[in-house]
């Protein structure tokens, strides 16, 4: 038995298993991603490194998600299959994120690191370009929340911390990092064995037109990025990875350093960011479903800020701390509204992967590379409390500019147009 959504006849039952699997894939690219801070301390022991080390290898992991997720993003919009593309990026990154654990020096950590962005980075656009064509319209938030927020928040950041930590204290960092390979192959069998390649449209006016009517849809692609809610995207989201990215990469060291907790108290501090990310990272594009993406973007933005001015400002008490960080890790909504789902559902709906990977691109490579490599040079000079302080500022940032979208939730639109009709 089938069910029609969008346009595209799908198997009963399809979008549940579809967010699934795509939860599992962005949740694993995630945990991956943020190991290595979360057991910095064992390398940097081994290896005689600082934070400065830390900051330029999440700062050129970032560099090569940005540049190759966004031409990854760019390849899914073609005739080739996004299932196979998935496929292979979530086998190639579990390979790397192996090697990682060979590693005997710094520059071996920035070279694996760096293929291993590579792999990585195409993973959110292509699987969004996944959710947006086949979620119904009343769960396209709470589909996008759940896959970029609550799957990483679970899998990433309160599994994450825990995990990793225990596994470091038990069978090594290196190990810790080897056995990464098992999932990464279960979870492509499951892409291989259950997505369904969404059908756009994006490509039917390629197969039937003229040269100049291809040379119009080529523009087209660019044309898309010139809207209002893409571009004040593409400027929030500079702020927000820097936000993201550096919180996960410096709160644990500010929490075992300057803070005095245990590593297995920092690691339960983490976890709670976690469980925060689970919760906000459904309820708050679940309501932006019902009240609209812009008042819930708002509410984000200052959770967010909340979340590292907390750490900074809170006494060393881990039942509080572990409630800042449940509460201010609301943030991560910014992530599923600003990066993903504001931008997608207001441009040209053939191009979703292109505008979110270009969404990515500018992101990644300003806000999370330099944002990366400077707050770790400045944790290194001016202390890590002043980079929580900066990071708060960027998500302030975040709340201005989100002052300027247009509501884009279907829902909302649609009960604003239906009242203007009324009144005419």
């Amino acid at each position: 038995m089938n069910e029609n959504i969008n346009g595209q006849n799908l198997p009963k039952g399809y979008e549940n298993k579809m967010v699934i699997v795509l939860c599992l894939a962005f949740g694993f690219v995630m945990f991956d991603r943020f190991t290595l801070a979360n057991i910095w301390g064992d390398i940097a022991a081994e290896l005689n490194l600082n934070d400065s080390h830390l900051g330029v290898l999440m700062g050129v992991f970032a560099a090569t998600w940005a540049v190759v997720g966004f031409f990854g993003s760019v390849l899914a919009d073609t005739k080739l299959s996004r299932k196979k593309l998935l496929m292979m990026f979530v086998l190639f990154f579990s390979v790397c994120s192996l090697l990682t654990g060979l590693a005997v020096s710094f520059v071996m950590l920035i070279v694996v690191r760096a293929v291993m962005g590579c792999f990585e980075g195409p993973v959110m656009p292509v699987s969004q370009s996944f959710i947006i064509p086949q979620s119904s319209p009343h769960r396209r938030g709470f589909n996008m929340g759940l896959m970029q927020v609550s799957a990483v928040g679970l899998i990433s950041s309160l599994l994450g911390p825990v995990i990793q930590v225990a596994l470091a204290g038990s069978i090594g960092w290196r190990y810790t990092f080897v056995v990464t390979i098992i999932p990464g192959v279960i979870i492509s069998f499951l892409i291989y064995k259950i997505l369904i390649n969404p059908n756009t449209g994006a490509n039917e006016a390629d197969a039937k037109a003229s040269g100049e009517k291809v040379k119009r849809e080529k523009g087209a692609t660019w044309n898309a990025l010139n809207n209002r809610n893409v571009i004040l995207s593409i400027v929030g989201t500079l702020f927000l990875l820097t936000w993201y990215v550096c919180m996960l990469t410096f709160a644990p060291q500010y929490l075992s350093g300057e803070k005095g907790f245990t590593k297995t108290e920092m690691s339960y501090i983490m976890a709670a960011f976690g469980a925060g990310a689970i919760v906000w990272g459904v309820t708050i594009p679940k309501l932006s479903d019902i009240f609209g993406r812009k008042p819930l973007v708002l509410i984000a933005a200052v959770m967010g800020a909340f979340a590292s001015f907390g750490l900074v400002w809170a006494p060393h008490n881990l039942p509080l701390l572990l409630v800042i960080a449940f509460v201010g890790w609301g943030g991560t909504g910014v992530c599923a509204l600003m990066q993903s789902t504001i931008p997608a559902e207001s441009g040209d709906p053939r191009f979703v992967s292109t505008i979110i990977g270009t969404n990515q691109l500018t992101g990644e490579l300003v806000g999370a590379t330099a944002g990366a490599s400077i707050m770790g040079f400045v944790s290194v000079s001016a202390g890590r409390e002043t980079v929580l302080y900066l990071l708060g500022g960027c998500m302030l940032v975040c709340f201005v500019i989100s002052l300027f979208y247009k509501e884009s939730a279907p829902l909302v639109v649609a009960r604003k147009e239906a009242a203007a009709a009324q009144k005419q």
